[in-house]
This record gives C-alpha cells, structure tokens and sequence, in this order.
C-alpha cells in the first residue's frame, strides 16, 4: 500500500510511538520510537500482522475485536477500565495506552495507533500501592459519587472482604444500615466543603462488615483533586481496643468512687465509733486506778467486766471492717455451685447458736447447680439468714424463716423471708450503708452484714431488694442465670429448730 509522504513525515516527527495498520491488520507504517520501543530495528515492522505486538492469551480474539473498530471507525483510548499489554521482540510484555484515530487514505480506512509506555507510571503506582498496604490503617479513596475505587489490604482484612470486592460499590455498604441514609447526605455536604478533617466528631462511629457485624472506627478524611475528578481518600482506624480499655477505666473509676466513700465512712467510723469505746475504756481504767486505791476491789471487778466487754465490742467492729475490706479481695472463681446443699450447710452452721425455737422451711423451685462465685454466694446467704435469726420478734409467739428460689426472665432469684421485728419504710432504703443498724435487738452487731451482701451481689452482676412492714421481713437477691446442665430439685422442705 502506497503511503503519502506527507504521513511519512509526520508521523516520523512525532515525539510519540505511532503505527499505521491497514483494515486486513498489517502495519503499513512505523515511527523510530515506536520500533525502539517494541526492541525492533526501523521499518522491520512494516507489512507485519499488527497481532505480532499482542499478548499471546488475547492474540486470537484481536481479529475479532479490530474488526469491530474499522465496522465503526471513531477516535477512542483503547482498554479503559482494564490493563493493556504490548508484546516486544524479545518475548517482554510492557504495560501500555492505546489510542486509536481512524484516517481516510484514497478511500481506504487505516488506524493511527498511538502507543505510550506506562511502565514508570505502574511502577510508581505499585510503590505506592506497597505503601498503603503496610498502612495499619484501612485507606479507602471514594469518588464524587461515593464509589470506591482504591482500598488498600488493611481494608479487606478490618471489613472482611477482598479488595477487589470493594471496587466499584458505594462507600455506604462499609457503614451499618441505619446510618446508610444520613451518611450519604454527610458525604455530600462534605463534598461540597471538601475540608482535611476528623469525621464524627462528638458522636460515635460504627463500621460494618462482610459478615453484617458492626465495630467502633475513627475516620480522617483528606480530600485529593485527581485526573478523574475529585476524590476522596478515607482513612479508617478500628478502636474496639481502645473503646474496651475506656470501659475498663470506666469502671474501674467507678469502683474507685465506691471504695472512696467506703473508705469516707470508714474513716467516720473510726473517729466516731471507735473513739467512743476507746475513750470509754480509758474513763473506766482510770475508775479503775481509783477503785484499786481505795481497796474496793468488787467495784474494780465491776469495771474490768465493763471494759473487758467494751474492748470485745471493739475488736468485733475492728474485724467486722476487715472481712469487708477482705470482701473486695475476693478471688472470683466461677464454678457451679448446688444452691440446696449450700443453703444445708449454711443452716446447720448457724442453727447451733439459736437459743429459741425457729421453723426454717425451704422452696426450691430453680434449676441446680448455679454458675456463681461460691465464696461470694456464700457470704451472701450467711449474712441473710444471720440476720433474719438476729433479728426475730421476742413478742411473737411463734418465729419463722423461709428460704425460695426460683428462675425467671433468665435470672436466678433467691428470697429470705422472716416473720422478725421488720424495718421501719424511712430506713430501708439505708439498709445496705456501711455501720447502719436500724432494728432493735439485743443480738450484737455492728452493721456490717447488709453492706456485705450488697457489695458481693454487686459483683456477681446481680442486685438485692427488701421489703418489709411489722409482719417480718423479705430480701429477694437476683443474679444472672448462666445454665449449666442441671436438674430442678425438691420443692418444699420444713425445719423446726428448738435449742
């Protein structure tokens, strides 16, 4: 085929690779950068099959494919959306852009075939590309219509996708549903702001996963003005550890808080209720001293007894403040725990000191064994019917105690009834305080006993509650229910105890 001079020329002046290729695929035409690009020597391509330059995997197809172009010949870049190869001599496939401009020649229809070698722009993109993925952090970069189309590896692994997944979908499937629709209208006035900044501030954000499962995120976003428009690049931090280590500081501020006003009362107590005894003591002593002097030796028998029962009283608080401070030491292990065998033994132990008659009946009406703490359980119940023996009503012919259990709503309920001299309304919401000793009895005390079953329902997760009137008394103790393999056990059981 004859070719102009004119084409000859300028295509040669050229400063980009360039071939002329007739319909039938022969290249009719070269440029030197061309030639020296694909590695050959000048014109030795020329009445060549322009399927020589192809990738052997697409060689076949590529008839097919030209032949389309020249059925409707029109200026166009060629593999748009996807990666294009050209073959050089020596078997090296080089990444390329194509662009193809049909040209009239004495009625003939050939291609201008414009070359670029991008093999410095893909080697910087892969280096960059190496970069975001040894970022910790997930790298998302979104269009102006929220599509994404780069993430790095982070980001597959944070959201549980494959990259290649993520291309192409709308920035909305990384965040849940229910904030899909006020996200896209953040993303658009961001757009239109188009400010470098934290996303979120003042409220929390959640991403979502493949798997629909949601977690807490911080995200930065910096806006980038590229060839295809202005993007977006995103960069997105998973704190599920940090937000963990707040609630754990959280709570343990809060347990602070708690053993500061423990220790407020504490400190009350020593220098109220400890001083009085003391300066008791110190007064009698010195009574004492004086009784000694004066040869009235049973009137210094007198006062040692009172001292002596003064210092008892005292060293009974002393250690009454101890097993409370021990309380918070408490080494949590959870195991199942049989709640009837435990109320058995905790009865038999204290029945021994019950100096009058006590009807003690039982209702079980749970699910055994309870996954408990056993030695906070423990302290709990002996502390309950301690008190219900304690504090029984001397003008009641006939005294009672009842222990019921039963599961409802997935918790464990445990209730100790008495029939005992009550607590007045104004004073059980004090109950539970540290040193508060509202009932009258004769039976000693120091009002340590509540406090305890508070703080060790407390943390067991569960919560105590009482009610009473001049009839008696009931404290209802709920706990988390965490089934084990179990049995429901023997309902009604009646003790009559007479010492």
């Amino acid at each position: 085929m004859e070719i102009k001079e004119e084409y000859r020329i300028a295509v040669e002046a050229c400063p980009t690779p360039l071939m002329l290729v007739a319909q039938d695929g022969v290249i009719v035409l070269t440029n030197r950068r061309f030639d020296s690009l694909f590695g050959y020597h000048e014109q030795a391509l020329w009445g060549q099959s322009v399927d020589l330059l192809v990738p052997e995997e697409i060689r076949d197809a590529h008839p097919e494919l030209r032949q389309a172009f020249f059925e409707v010949p029109t200026s166009r870049d060629m593999g748009t959306g996807r990666d294009l190869f050209g073959v050089r001599k020596d078997g090296e496939k080089i990444p390329v852009e194509i662009g193809l401009d049909p040209i009239q020649s004495d009625g003939t229809t050939l291609v201008m075939v414009s070359v670029l070698d991008i093999r410095e722009r893909k080697a910087g993109e892969t280096r960059i590309r190496r970069a975001l993925d040894a970022a910790s952090s997930a790298m998302v970069m979104i269009n102006d219509h929220g599509k994404i189309e780069l993430v790095n590896e982070q980001t597959g692994m944070m959201f549980g996708y494959e990259p290649k997944e993520l291309l192409g979908q709308a920035i909305e499937v990384l965040v849940p549903e229910r904030y899909r629709r006020k996200h896209t209208v953040f993303r658009v006035s961001y757009q239109n702001t188009r400010d470098r900044r934290d996303m979120g501030v003042g409220r929390d954000l959640f991403g979502r996963r493949k798997d629909g499962t949601e977690f807490p995120v911080e995200i930065g976003l910096t806006p980038i003005d590229g060839i295809d428009g202005r993007l977006i690049m995103a960069t997105v931090i998973d704190i599920s550890e940090r937000k963990l280590i707040e609630e754990s500081i959280r709570r343990k501020n809060e347990e602070l808080e708690r053993l500061n006003r423990e220790l407020s009362e504490f400190a009350y107590s020593a220098s109220h209720d400890l001083k009085s005894p003391l300066s008791s003591m110190v007064g009698l002593l010195d009574l004492i001293t004086g009784d000694l002097d004066s040869g009235d030796h049973e009137e210094a028998q007198f006062n040692l007894k009172r001292a002596r029962d003064l210092g008892s009283r005292l060293a009974g608080r002393i250690e009454d403040m101890l097993t409370l401070a021990k309380s918070d030491r408490q080494d949590d292990g959870w195991a199942g725990l049989s709640v009837c065998d435990e109320v058995a033994t905790v009865w038999q132990i204290l029945q021994s000191g019950v100096e009058t008659e006590i009807r003690f009946s039982t209702r079980f009406d749970h699910v055994d064994p309870l996954r408990t703490v056993p030695a906070r359980f423990h302290i709990v119940l002996e502390n309950l019917l301690s008190n219900a023996i304690k504090y029984r009503d001397p003008k009641k012919a006939e005294h009672e105690i009842r222990v019921e259990t039963w599961d409802q709503g997935g918790r464990f309920h445990l209730a100790v009834r008495d029939n005992g001299v009550g607590i007045p309304e104004q004073y059980q919401g004090t109950v539970f305080q540290l040193f508060k000793r509202i009932a009258d009895s004769s039976e000693p005390g120091n009002g340590v006993g509540l406090a305890l079953v508070k703080k060790n329902v407390l943390r067991l997760g569960g919560d105590v509650t009482v009610e009473s009137s001049d009839e008696g008394s009931i404290f209802t103790v709920v706990l988390p229910r965490q089934h084990e393999d179990g049995v429901r056990p023997a309902t009604d059981q009646i003790l009559e105890v007479a010492q």
